[in-house]
């Protein structure tokens, strides 16, 4: 597994190290806040890409949170249920009749 892991990280590296070179060349001019750049084109691509992660991140643990949110009040639930009917089972039956 550890092999299989590595050969695909150095086959991913090899791709970023062609796309960077072969996109080294073109430049484009970029404004930001009122100041304009003019910055190799992987510099534009690689930015986007790492605003693009941070975003699927933000979305993913907000999503994260919400379901381990539902499991705690799901499980609490639960124990006081099995709670109820472990209450239920030790009344007497001259009780059971009164309800």
């Amino acid at each position: 597994m550890g092999i299989l892991r590595a050969f695909l990280i150095l086959v991913v590296m090899t791709i970023i190290i062609g796309f960077s070179i072969y996109n080294a060349g073109p430049r484009v001019d970029v404004d930001l806040i009122k100041t304009q750049y003019n910055v190799p084109l992987v510099v534009v691509v690689y930015w986007s890409f790492l605003a693009g992660m941070v975003v699927a991140f933000l979305l993913v643990l907000s999503y994260i949170i919400r379901v381990q949110t539902e499991r705690r009040r799901d499980r609490l639930d639960r124990r006081r249920l099995e709670q109820e009917v472990s209450t239920l089972r030790n009344r007497s039956i001259e009780e059971l009749d009164e309800l």
